[in-house]
């Protein structure tokens, strides 16, 4: 989950192509160690897939639309609209500032894709609920709960499938909502049993905590909108941003801590953390606030502008290692190959069953 963090956050902080590459390219590596079974494979085919699909539909739109830039590479005949539509335009000449700039953007989606690809596939949502805070029970069970539900679904669409060719049907496009409908029926079959299961050993809904924690909770969200907005938009009150930051953290975690005394539970056995992955995860969140950091106080050559000329995008030795920092699950897969047999192991289980 901090590796996961780190690639998101890392991915949609920087536009320069050379970090995108580089962090694509530790993602790409992470890929082809990480513990995965066959139900692992086809849900992270298919997420490798929509983000490619992303890429592509990035880079189309930008060249159906046409775009500003001085290296003008071909023209699009389109219709011409007025200006008081809101600057909409259909067509018209395409720039390779407009296709880098839209193949930045691609790449970032398609990092991110595959980063859930890959942890979807290698941890056992079941492992993620038994770590959870007490407070985040509940969200957590339903993130646990849409973890299964990409492999659950594309299993069950790969079973039709097989079914219907067996039968001597065709594929294609037009046979996709008999393909789609009864994955669909039968997930929906799956959640109302998974729901009675659970419902039957105790997984209702726990005792609601205090009503000042609610209220807490409640002014958590306004403080923290108003602070950023006083923090970006004012020059005089940046110090009451602060305070109200400093407010709205406070009241939040009043009610976490609140919630979490209000729902009791029991751990079969725990979830132990050696110290090495400790250092990591530690590392992975030191990474991810300082590539916010060098973002927000505009270091480390994080952004990059293909409009302004086109120009050779520069290079931080201290961000590339940054980046380079996100490839650590491959040491803890190839140097603990036991910790990669039981999480195989794990994750073959069937998804959404109740034991």
């Amino acid at each position: 989950m901090a590796w996961v963090m780190t690639v998101m956050v890392v991915a949609l902080a920087t536009t320069n192509p050379l970090y995108l590459a580089v962090l694509l390219l530790c993602v790409i590596l992470v890929a082809t160690v990480a513990p995965r079974t066959e139900t692992g494979i086809t849900s992270f085919r298919a997420l490798a897939t929509f983000g490619v699909s992303m890429l592509g539909v990035s880079v189309i739109i930008a060249t159906i639309n046409g775009n500003y830039g001085d290296h003008i590479l071909f023209t699009i005949p389109g219709p011409d609209f007025p200006e008081w539509i809101g600057g909409l335009r259909l067509g018209g000449p395409v720039s390779a500032e407009g296709l880098v700039s839209a193949v930045i953007r691609g790449v970032s989606i398609l990092c991110v894709f595959l980063a859930f690809g890959i942890f979807n596939g290698a941890v056992s949502p079941q492992r993620i609920l038994r770590s959870t805070p007490g407070a985040l029970f509940h969200a957590s069970l339903v993130l646990t709960v849409g973890l299964t539900l990409l492999p659950s679904s594309v299993e069950d669409m790969r079973r039709v499938r097989e079914m219907r060719a067996l039968r001597g049907a065709r594929g294609g496009f037009r046979d996709l909502p008999a393909l789609v409908v009864p994955a669909v029926i039968n997930g929906l079959e799956r959640s109302m049993q998974l729901a009675e299961a659970m419902e039957a050993r105790g997984y209702a809904a726990s005792a609601q905590p205090p009503g000042i924690a609610r209220l807490a909770a409640a002014a958590s969200a306004p403080c923290l909108v108003f602070a950023a907005w006083l923090w970006f938009y004012t020059s005089n009150w940046q110090w009451l941003g602060v305070l109200l930051g400093a407010a709205g953290i406070a009241c939040l975690g009043t009610w976490v801590a609140a919630a979490g005394r209000a729902h009791r539970r029991t751990t079969l056995r725990d979830e132990p953390v050696p110290l090495v992955q400790k250092a990591l995860i530690a590392i992975s969140v030191a990474v991810a606030f300082g590539v916010l950091a060098a973002r927000f106080i505009g270091s480390g050559k994080f952004t990059y502008n293909p409009f302004a000329g086109l120009h050779a995008p520069e290079v931080s030795v201290f961000a590339v290692l940054a980046i380079l920092a996100t490839v650590w699950p491959v040491f803890i897969l190839v140097v603990q190959p036991s910790r990669r047999i039981r999480g195989a192991s794990e994750v073959g289980a069937t998804p959404g069953t109740v034991t």
